[in-house]
């Protein structure tokens, strides 16, 4: 393992912490040598409500990491997530001089900056994550994708914009420092889960990407190849958990079990069975049936995907998704989420499991890793295509060469 080529991803989410160790070797392939989680404590739908007890928790993930790579870790790509993400769309343009100017990154530049200048972070509460480059327009005709090296009088860019509030930033990033590691970027979740579930093909056609973790459900839809939209719902698995916990007066733990062990998105699926449980406080076991359960998780995932399915037709996106949905994180696990998220949808849906990497697959190939394969695939991007390289120093891992000032400022190109 190159010291030099490797990226580390904290996944902090609301059910467990993850820590992947990524080495890309020199054909640009990922493999994963190290890999840490823990139980994940103190944070409800993706908002830090008790910060020593996530310090705890990534200590111990970043740890068990360290153990298996044989190295310490720096610096690490953390992710945010939660319904203070918002997200815009912009333009901007250059007129050059001449009628047949070179393209530079330097004009790439120049263009992300105008954008970057428009947004006032402090009266508006947030932070910037993102400006991503969506394509460019030379001479208000021919639309491309990378324009560097072409000529143009004139050029525009598309961007999509990820924000945080400043708040919420501030406090995720005191906790990371606080268990001792350096942030060096953060990547929103649902950009990271899509990057690892989505096929090429799939975003010029238009999709639909539904990361259903503990906390929080994670929209990203992609048209044209590019990102559109991104939204965070504050309701997850963890609500489903609470509702058989309320329905059937059990504790969480057991409320839990059911759901893993029973549990299903559509009645169909019952297979009849007769469940004994001990209710909360009472030692005499009481048996309830299969397909009430069932009802109850139904009902919970409808209300999931009726939400997004609001929202997707309040943007007006619903018909320009013709790739369909696809759905990822811990609760696409549930049997038959595919077929009730299809009745509801009206289009094709697919389950999305994390891919294009080598190590750890018998662990990691479920979609509730999407998101950390992902920021890890997300770097590995951006490095390439900004003509940056990892470094490592003597303190541990660690990315991205010195020269952060473009970066630091716009937060992501790529």
């Amino acid at each position: 393992m190159g010291k030099e080529n490797v990226i580390v991803a904290l996944d902090i989410g609301t059910s467990k912490i993850t820590t992947l160790i990524g080495d890309i070797d020199e054909t640009g392939v990922l493999h994963i040598v190290g890999f840490g989680e823990a139980v994940s404590k103190g944070i409800e739908k993706g908002i830090i409500v008790k910060p020593n007890d996530v310090i705890s928790a990534i200590r111990k993930s970043v740890d068990d990491a360290e153990n298996i790579a044989g190295s310490k870790i720096s610096g690490v790509i953390a992710n945010v997530s939660g319904y203070h993400i918002e997200c815009r769309n912009d333009t901007e343009k250059i007129e050059f001089d001449t009628n047949q100017k070179v393209i530079t990154q330097m004009d790439i530049s120049q263009l992300i900056e105008k954008v970057s200048s428009k947004i006032q972070p402090q009266k508006e509460n947030l932070e910037v994550i993102h400006i991503i480059p969506k394509k460019y327009i030379l001479d208000d005709e021919d639309e491309v994708i990378d324009p560097i090296g072409l000529v143009a009088s004139k050029i525009e860019g598309k961007f999509h914009i990820v924000l945080d509030k400043i708040n919420a930033y501030t406090n995720l990033k005191k906790v990371i420092e606080s268990s001792g590691l350096r942030v060096i970027d953060f990547i929103a979740n649902p950009i990271a889960s899509a990057t690892a579930v989505l096929f090429p093909e799939e975003k010029e056609m238009g999709i639909a990407v539904l990361d259903i973790g503990a906390g929080t459900t994670d929209i990203a839809v992609y048209k044209e190849g590019s990102i559109e939209f991104i939204k965070s719902l504050p309701v997850g698995g963890n609500q489903v958990t609470m509702d058989i916990a309320h329905r059937f007066k059990v504790s969480k733990e057991e409320a839990e079990n059911l759901k893993i062990d029973y549990g299903a998105a559509v009645p169909e699926a019952s297979q009849g069975d007769i469940i004994e449980v001990y209710q909360r406080g009472s030692d005499e076991p009481i048996h309830i049936d299969q397909i009430e359960l069932i009802d109850t998780i139904e009902a919970r995932l409808s209300e999931i995907f009726e939400l997004t399915k609001k929202t997707l037709d309040e943007l007006g996106y619903t018909g320009k998704i013709n790739g369909g949905i696809v759905l990822t994180g811990g609760v696409a696990n549930t049997p038959y989420i595919k077929e009730l998220a299809e009745s509801i949808f009206n289009m094709d849906v697919r389950i999305g499991k994390p891919k294009e990497y080598s190590g750890f697959s018998d662990k990691l190939m479920f979609p509730q890793y999407a998101t950390s394969i992902g920021m890890l695939h997300f770097a590995k991007n951006r490095i390439s295509v900004t003509n940056s390289h990892p470094v490592h120093n003597s303190t541990g891992f660690d990315i991205f060469k010195v020269g952060r000032s473009i970066i630091d400022k716009i937060k992501s190109i790529f």
